[in-house]
């Protein structure tokens, strides 16, 4: 636990702030007006981003995925730079809307799926969508709905979106166009939390009903034409504000589903029928994984006990030997069934772009583990 007493967390529902380049890089906005670099593993802080003003200082959201920085503000303003360079003057700066309540909500940031050109999404909470061309930094969609939009999720192949906010139902749109193709009902009350899965089709949101609903992306709909969540869990204090699907090549599935304050739930990804809770002080102001799935950072912001808090998998590459044939694990510690992690078999996982592991490194793991575990 890195103690920082200077976290900046400006808004009693969006908690979005954090941003996890690798495990020796971590992003918040602080009390001085910019957003810093923590390193959690020597505990070495420096400016990553400055501002003109107090008004773009005013960071609402923060993401740092594909090699780049972004944040966005409380007046329809973002800002980014590349991460590797050093100079944190070096930045972009644009503006997504003059609207007086145009509070960037969530940001993701994402390769587009006809390039390699890094793209960021900004729901907003003046009701739109805006998707912008981080290479050309250009707006290239820009959708109204009718309600603020709190968070999105796009699938892995990049086609769909999944996106919570100002109202109960869910929406499936597609990526590029922002057409809502599905609404899916089951929660009752608004959505602040979202996350599409490496298998393509589990897909989680969050809503202030205290509810944590999982969907199959194969089969939205009953035959009734009414949305059906394959499972649902409850959360044990507050509404969830961030979610997070373990990546791909880290072992056994998980979701982390951080609450408003003082609660990490660490879920079953593969079952959905059990979690580990954590308990944390302050309010929660973000929640990662890092270093392959192999730890969980979370930032926290209470002005005496908050920080960066870093927890290791004890878990982390122990697959009953490396094997994912049906069957019971020596000395009962669990059931091992196909899909163990978000492929088949570990061979398509270790071959697949996103997976951040080799076969090597996860059947060194695996050895590892079982001399820990006998």
């Amino acid at each position: 636990m890195d103690l920082r007493t200077d976290v900046r967390l400006l808004h009693f529902q969006l908690r979005n702030i954090m941003g996890c380049a690798s495990r020796t890089a971590v992003y918040y906005p602080c009390t001085s007006g910019t957003v810093r670099e923590l390193d959690p593993t020597t505990g070495h802080v420096k400016t990553a981003m400055k501002f003109k003003n107090n008004e773009d200082a005013s960071v609402s959201t923060l993401a740092a995925e594909e090699g780049i920085l972004v944040t966005g503000s409380f007046y329809g303003t973002y800002r980014y730079r590349p991460i590797e360079t050093e100079n944190e003057s070096c930045y972009y700066d644009g503006r997504l809307t003059d609207h007086p309540s145009g509070i960037t909500n969530h940001v993701q940031i994402n390769s587009s799926r006809r390039s390699s050109v890094p793209l960021a999404a900004f729901a907003s909470n003046d009701f739109g969508f805006r998707v912008v061309d981080l290479a050309r930094n250009e707006i290239v969609l820009d959708k109204m709905h009718d309600y603020a939009l709190n968070c999105t999720a796009l699938s892995p192949d990049k086609r769909l979106r999944v996106m919570v906010g100002d109202l109960q139902d869910v929406l499936i749109t597609d990526a590029e166009t922002g057409e809502i193709l599905q609404r899916l009902g089951g929660h009752r009350d608004y959505g602040f939390a979202c996350d599409w899965a490496q298998d393509g089709w589990t897909v989680a949101t969050g809503n202030q009903d205290k509810s944590i609903r999982i969907w199959d992306a194969r089969k939205w709909k009953n035959s009734k034409g009414e949305g059906i969540s394959v499972a649902v869990m409850r959360a044990e204090m507050a509404g969830v504000r961030s979610l997070s699907f373990s990546p791909l090549g880290s072992g056994k599935r998980l979701l982390l589903a951080a609450e408003e304050a003082d609660v990490i739930n660490v879920i079953d990804a593969q079952t959905f029928d059990s979690k580990q809770t954590i308990d944390v002080f302050g309010e929660l102001a973000g929640v990662s994984f890092t270093s392959a799935g192999q730890e969980v950072v979370a930032l926290t912001s209470d002005p005496v006990r908050g920080g960066v808090l870093s927890l290791e998998r004890c878990d982390y590459g122990a697959e009953s030997t490396f094997g994912y044939t049906p069957g019971q694990h020596p000395q009962d510690y669990g059931w091992v069934t196909p899909g163990y992690d978000w492929l088949p078999t570990p061979e398509q996982v270790v071959d697949h772009p996103k997976t951040q592991v080799t076969l090597t490194q996860k059947r060194r793991q695996a050895a590892m583990a079982e001399d820990w575990f006998f």
